[in-house]
């Protein structure tokens, strides 16, 4: 199980395209909690696709919410 705090959580529940059972399991956990593996996983992916489209300026530099972005990825990773 990983981690995530309050502020992660509502970051990724405003950011994230979510399916509901994946909003479900974030704010399950939103006051500070874990997050089963599975979930873990597919948050990550939901992270990558967001970096994507809005986590980079026009000069390929991170942006605050792409610098998030790939810390949660990080964080989300199992290896």
């Amino acid at each position: 199980m990983i981690q995530l705090n309050r502020n992660d959580v509502l970051f990724m529940l405003t950011m994230l395209q979510l399916t509901p059972c994946l909003s479900q399991a974030l704010q399950e956990v939103s006051s500070g909690g874990e997050i089963l593996d599975d979930y873990a996983d597919e948050l990550r992916d939901c992270c990558t696709d967001c970096l994507d489209e809005v986590g980079f300026d026009e000069s390929y530099e991170l942006t605050e919410a792409g610098k998030k972005l790939e810390r949660l990825i990080d964080t989300l990773f199992i290896g």
